[in-house]
């Protein structure tokens, strides 16, 4: 019996330096724990960028993206945002909400906290067939030194579509040896790439 492919939703933005540590109030201590108690919400974790744009990422596995169709998902969500997030939200720069399906290899989830030490987002648009070309970029993030899992997904846009990588490491990793091995894979360059951390607050 055919099941539907985990989902995904990743959230990036950045606040204004002057709200940076609210917005981490925020996020700790509301945000986050709301949409890990949601139905189909997998997992949850949160991520600092060390080389791109925009600096925070908040990762979360989906049983399939009907998650994110539920009335529960509806009641904290858009106009139903708590005061804070509506206080929060509209200051922040770069935010970028996505919602994909995972192609490759269909189930897996995001590692849990602390075994993976370092995190690769990459999106690329396939001109071709997406399907040799999100075999080759996994096979290619595989087979980096430290990789513990690589993950594509498929992004559906009104007018594109992008193909997404979340690379794991188990150690932390250099930009360049990253970039010279994903930035462009099979002629197709990556339109967004992004080394992360795990995030902790001290």
């Amino acid at each position: 019996m055919m099941t539907d492919p985990k989902g995904l939703l990743l959230v990036t933005m950045e606040p204004p330096a002057s709200l940076e540590e609210e917005f981490n109030d925020w996020y700790d201590t509301e945000h986050f724990p709301q949409r890990r108690a949601l139905p189909g919400f997998e997992t949850a974790s949160r991520w600092v960028c060390l080389a791109g744009w925009p600096r925070w990422l908040a990762i979360y596995d989906l049983a399939s993206t009907a998650a994110l169709a539920t009335p529960e998902y509806h009641a904290v969500s858009a106009a139903n945002s708590t005061p804070w997030s509506k206080r929060i939200l509209p200051r922040t720069m770069g935010r970028q909400r996505v919602v994909a399906r995972q192609i490759l290899p269909g189930n897996a989830l995001t590692l849990p906290l602390g075994q993976a030490a370092g995190l690769l987002l990459a999106r690329y648009h396939p001109s071709g067939e997406e399907t040799p070309f999100a075999e080759a970029l996994r096979a290619a993030a595989q087979a980096l030194p430290d990789a513990l899992q690589a993950r594509v997904f498929r992004q559906s846009e009104s007018e594109k579509t992008s193909l997404w990588l979340i690379a794991e490491f188990a150690a932390p990793q250099g930009f360049e040896p990253l970039r010279s091995a994903l930035a462009s894979v099979a002629g197709i360059g990556a339109q967004m790439f992004n080394l992360y951390a795990p995030y902790f607050r001290g």
